[in-house]
C-alpha cells in the first residue's frame, strides 16, 4: 500500500503527550516505544492482598473485557489479511500492541481466579471459533477496501482510536464502580491492575489517534471513514460477545449521568479528527441503552431461593 504520509510536514515531530501516554510520530519509532512500554506481567502485583468479593455484574464485566483482550490475536490476523500488512510502521506497532493486550487478558483471568471464577482455555477456543454475522460482513469488506483505495489505513487508525479510548474509559468506569477508595492511599488490587492497563491503553490510543490525524487529511479519507463508521461501527467487543452482553456491561459501567459524560468525552476526542466533527456514536449508544430500561443483573436478581447468576457466561452472538 502506498505510504501517504509527508514526514517533512509532520506537525508531530516533537511528540506531545496525550492523556499521560506517549504520542507517536506518523513514522513509528519502535525503539522509543519499547523504552516506555512493558507488558503488565502478573509478577508485578501482590496477589495475596485481601480482596472483597465483587458483585456478579462486576465479574461479568471483567470477563467481557478479558475476552476482548484475549481476542486481539484474532483482530491482528484479520488486519494482516488487508493491505495494512504492507505498512511497516503500523505492523511494528501492532506487534507490540498484541503482546501487551495478551498480558491484559492474562491479568484479568488471574484476578477472576482470585475471585473464585476459574476460566478454562476452551472458553477462548470457543470465542475464536464463532464468527458473528457482523464479522462475516465487515472483514471481507475491509479486505476489499484495502485493495481498491489507499485510504483504508485512515479507517483502521480511526477505528483503533475509538476502540482504545472506549476501552480505557471502560476500565476507569470499572474502578469507579468497584473501588470507592481508589483515589486514597490504599487502592484495591483490581484498581492497581486496571490503572496499569489504562497506561498501556492510553499509549495505544495515542498511536492510533496521531496516525488518524495525518491519514484523515484527504477529503476522500474523511468521507470513506465517516461512511463506514456510520454503517458498521459497534462498541468494542460486540462482534465477539454479542450486543446483549455489551449492553449489560454498559449498564454496569455507565448507569448514571456521569457515565454518559464519560462517553461524551469519547465523542469529543474523536470529533477532533479531520472530517469527524459529526461523531456522537458513543453517547448515542449509551443513551439508547438507558432508554431500553435494561434489566438489572444484580446479585439479587435471582431472588430468594433462586439459583445464583453465572458471572461469566459467554453469551450469545
Amino acid at each position: 500500500m502506498r505510504h501517504i504520509l509527508n514526514r517533512a510536514a509532520n506537525p508531530l515531530a516533537v511528540a506531545p503527550r496525550i492523556w499521560g501516554g506517549m504520542a507517536t510520530n506518523p513514522r513509528f519509532d519502535l525503539d522509543r516505544y519499547l523504552r516506555v512500554s512493558g507488558a503488565c506481567k502478573p509478577a508485578a502485583f501482590d496477589w495475596e492482598r485481601p480482596q472483597p468479593r465483587l458483585s456478579n455484574e462486576a465479574l461479568f464485566c471483567l470477563a467481557y473485557m478479558m475476552d476482548i483482550e484475549s481476542h486481539t490475536i484474532v483482530y491482528l490476523r484479520e488486519l494482516l489479511s488487508t493491505g495494512i500488512v504492507r505498512e511497516a510502521d503500523v505492523t511494528a506497532f501492532l506487534s507490540c500492541w498484541a503482546y501487551e493486550e495478551f498480558f491484559h487478558s492474562l491479568l484479568l483471568r488471574r484476578f477472576l481466579g482470585r475471585q473464585g471464577v476459574e476460566i478454562n482455555d476452551r472458553r477462548f477456543a470457543e470465542l475464536r471459533r464463532r464468527r458473528s454475522l457482523a464479522d462475516q460482513v465487515i472483514v471481507p469488506i475491509a479486505r476489499l477496501i484495502s485493495r481498491v483505495t489507499r485510504h483504508f489505513p485512515a479507517v483502521h487508525m480511526t477505528w483503533g482510536a475509538i476502540n482504545e479510548f472506549s476501552t480505557l474509559t471502560g476500565y476507569q468506569a470499572v474502578i469507579r464502580q468497584t473501588d470507592p477508595g481508589a483515589a486514597g492511599p490504599k487502592p484495591s488490587l483490581l484498581t492497581t491492575i486496571l490503572e496499569r492497563i489504562v497506561k498501556d491503553e492510553r499509549r495505544h490510543f495515542a498511536f492510533y489517534f496521531n496516525q488518524a490525524q495525518i491519514r484523515l487529511r484527504p477529503v476522500a479519507a474523511q468521507r470513506l471513514t465517516s461512511f463506514l463508521l456510520r454503517r458498521f461501527w459497534t462498541p468494542v467487543g460486540v462482534t465477539v460477545r454479542g450486543d446483549e452482553s455489551m449492553r449489560r456491561v454498559c449498564a454496569f459501567m455507565f448507569p448514571d449521568d456521569a457515565g454518559l459524560s464519560a462517553l461524551g468525552e469519547l465523542d469529543s476526542k474523536i470529533r477532533a479528527l479531520p472530517g469527524l466533527e459529526w461523531f456522537n456514536l458513543g453517547r448515542l449508544y449509551a443513551e439508547e441503552n438507558r432508554s431500553r430500561c435494561f434489566k438489572n443483573f444484580s446479585d439479587e436478581a435471582a431472588g430468594p431461593g433462586g439459583s445464583p447468576l453465572q458471572p461469566v457466561p459467554l453469551g450469545e452472538n
